[in-house]
C-alpha cells in the first residue's frame, strides 16, 4: 500500500494560480482491459507502474498472489503482458518467496533483465531491498542487489522504484533511514562487470537546516544524468520540496528547486516530477488545493527561483481525486495522469490536460472506472509510440483484484 504521513500545521498560502482551468467530462477515448488479475498463481493487486521493453511488451508487479509460499495468498509477482489479439497475454515471470511489497517504477536493461525495489522485506530489518531478475534457460532467477538495513547506517522503505542512466547505473530513494535523523537517502547501484554491484549512498537528506526530508514519489533522470525528485517533508516551510541532484566527479550536490507551502490548510504531499524538453517540471500533489483533493502543477525556471502554477485543482466530482502517480508528458505537451478515486462512479479516473492558445489548461476525463472494469488507478500511465496509454488499477475488475488497461485517446 502506498504510504503517506499527513500534517496539520496552518501557514498562509503563498501561491495563487493565475490560470482559469476548465473541465471537460466528455469521454471519447476507447478503454480496453488488457488483463484481469484473478489471484492464485496469476497474481493479485498490481502495484507498480507498467514499463515497456524494446519489443513493446509491458512489465509490472503485483503485491499478492503468485506461487510463493512464504505468506498466505501469495507474496506477489513480476509479470509480463504480451500484445496479442483480441486480448493481451499475461505471463508470470517470477513469484516472490516472501512478503516484500514491490512498488515503484521498474527498469529494464538492454539485455532484458528486470530491476525493481521493495518497500519492505529483505532481512531482519524488513526495510526493503533492490532486486534483479535475469532470464535463464530454466526461467527467471532473482538476484538481490542490496538489502536495506535502516537505522543510521542505511536507508529504508525504497518506495520510489528505480531509474537508470546511460551507462547502466541504477538510482533510487528511500523514504527514511540515513545518518541525519531518519530523513531518507538517495542511493546508486553500479555494476562491477563481474555480475556484482556496488551500493553507495549519494545523498542524505537533512544535512543542513531547510533541506528536503523523506523523499516520496519516483525519481527522474535527464540526459545529463541529473536526478529530480520530491520530498514530502522539510524544505523552507516544512511541507516538502522539489530537488535536483547534480554529479560532480564522485560527489553529488543537491539544489532545492521549490519549497512547497500549505494550500488552503492542507499539506501538499508532492508525488514526483517529470521534465519537458524546455526544462519545465510538472507534478501532482495529493492532498492540497481548494478541496484538499490534489492538484496538477507546473514549475518554470526563472532567474533566481522557480515559478509555481496550478494547472488543475481536483474537485472529487467527475474529474477525480487524489492524483497519485504524477503525470506523463505526451505529444505536443499534453499531460496524462490518473486519479485514485472520484470520477462519475467514485473509483478513479484517467485524465488529460491540454494547454490552449490562451494559456489556459483544460482537463478532459478519458475514463471513469466503474469497479467492474477496475478501481483505484494509483500508478499513473505510460505511453507507447502511437500515443496510447497503459496503466494498472490496484483493485476492481471481475474478481476485485485489479486490472491492466489500455486507453486510446
Amino acid at each position: 500500500m502506498r504510504r503517506r504521513n499527513f500534517f496539520l500545521r496552518l501557514v498562509a498560502s503563498l501561491l495563487v494560480s493565475l490560470l482559469v482551468v476548465s473541465v471537460s467530462a466528455a469521454q471519447t477515448a476507447k478503454f480496453k482491459g488488457l488483463h484481469t488479475f484473478t489471484g492464485g498463481s496469476d497474481g493479485a493487486g498490481p502495484s507498480s507502474p507498467l514499463a515497456f521493453d524494446r519489443a513493446g511488451n509491458l512489465y509490472g508487479t503485483t503485491s499478492g498472489g503468485g506461487s510463493g509460499t512464504g505468506c498466505s495468498g501469495g507474496c506477489g509477482t513480476v509479470f509480463e503482458l504480451i500484445p496479442s489479439t483480441p486480448k493481451w497475454k499475461e505471463r508470470v515471470l517470477f513469484s516472490f518467496p516472501s512478503v516484500i511489497d514491490p512498488i515503484g517504477q521498474l527498469v529494464l536493461d538492454t539485455k532484458g533483465n528486470v530491476y525493481g525495489a521493495s518497500i519492505v522485506g529483505g532481512g531482519p530489518c524488513n526495510c526493503g531491498e533492490v532486486y534483479q531478475l535475469v532470464r535463464t534457460s530454466n526461467g527467471w532467477t532473482q538476484n538481490i542487489l542490496h538489502t536495506f538495513v535502516g537505522g543510521t547506517s542505511d536507508g529504508q522503505y525504497a518506495q520510489s522504484g528505480l531509474v537508470q542512466d546511460s551507462v547502466g547505473n541504477l538510482y533510487g530513494a528511500t523514504e527514511s533511514g540515513g545518518f541525519n535523523g531518519n530523513n531518507g537517502v538517495v542511493y546508486e547501484l553500479s555494476p562491477n562487470g563481474d555480475g556484482t554491484w556496488k551500493y553507495s549512498i549519494i545523498y542524505e537528506f537533512g544535512v543542513v537546516g531547510g533541506d528536503a526530508a523523506n523523499p516520496y514519489g519516483p525519481l527522474k533522470i535527464d540526459a545529463a544524468g541529473n536526478l529530480f525528485g520530491t520530498a514530502a517533508n522539510g524544505g523552507l516551510y516544512g511541507w516538502g520540496a522539489a530537488f535536483k541532484l547534480t554529479r560532480s566527479g564522485t560527489s553529488w550536490t543537491e539544489t532545492i528547486l521549490y519549497n512547497y507551502t500549505l494550500d488552503f490548510g492542507s499539506p501538499p504531499q508532492p508525488d514526483g516530477v517529470v521534465l519537458d524538453s524546455a526544462g519545465n517540471l510538472y507534478g501532482t500533489t495529493i492532498s492540497d488545493g481548494e478541496f484538499s483533493l490534489g492538484t496538477v502543477y507546473k514549475l518554470t525556471p526563472t532567474i533566481g527561483y522557480w515559478n509555481h502554477t496550478v494547472l488543475h485543482t481536483f474537485t472529487g466530482a467527475s474529474d477525480g481525486a487524489y492524483p497519485y502517480g504524477g503525470v506523463t508528458i505526451g505529444p505536443s505537451g499534453v499531460l496524462y495522469g490518473t486519479a485514485d478515486s472520484g470520477g462519475i462512479f467514485g473509483y478513479g479516473t484517467v485524465y488529460k490536460l491540454v494547454q490552449g492558445g490562451n494559456g489556459h489548461w483544460t482537463e478532459t476525463v478519458l475514463h471513469s472506472f466503474k469497479k467492474t472494469d477496475g478501481a483505484n488507478p494509483f500508478a499513473g500511465v505510460v505511453l507507447d509510440q502511437l500515443g496510447n496509454l497503459y496503466g494498472i488499477a490496484g483493485n476492481g475488475g471481475a474478481d476485485g483484484l485489479g486490472v491492466a488497461f489500455e486507453i486510446t485517446p
